[in-house]
């Protein structure tokens, strides 16, 4: 079979067939970084839940305990004192989850950012290959 009877060049073949690997791995290698950032965002979002979860347990006894301060106030000095220190034990704890749901909130990173940067990374380096304004010696993925 010749050139002239396919009407393309087996070197073009060969290019194509070579440029669709090198896609595939990128592809690869871009979803598996996803997967990882995936992994690392149900983590953060287990225990952001659990935060919430303290925060409610504590909240919602602290505060029933504030109720039953008020209810039995009218009784022994003795008794008033010790609820007292439990409601404010309870609102304490609460307080800090409050805080600690707050910062996790604050500080997580955004998602997929990985991921992104690498296919940013991947755009710019396949333009700046198609225009022919690859500088030599210099690492796109540095």
């Amino acid at each position: 079979m010749n050139t002239s009877e396919t009407g393309t060049p087996p070197r073009l073949l060969a290019s194509l067939r070579q440029l669709a690997l090198t896609a595939l791995a990128m592809a690869h290698t871009r979803l598996a970084l996803a997967g990882v950032e995936l992994e690392e965002e149900l983590q953060r979002l287990v225990g952001l839940l659990m935060s919430l979860l303290g925060l409610l347990v504590f909240g919602l006894v602290g505060v029933l305990t504030a109720t039953l301060l008020v209810v039995l106030a009218v009784d022994a000095d003795q008794r008033v004192t010790v609820l007292a220190c439990f409601a404010v034990g309870y609102l304490g704890l609460a307080a800090w989850f409050v805080w600690r749901v707050q910062r996790m909130l604050a500080t997580r990173p955004p998602f997929l950012q990985a991921t992104l940067a690498e296919m940013e990374r991947d755009r710019e380096a396949l333009q700046s290959a198609s225009t022919g304004d690859v500088p030599l010696g210099k690492d796109t993925h540095a």
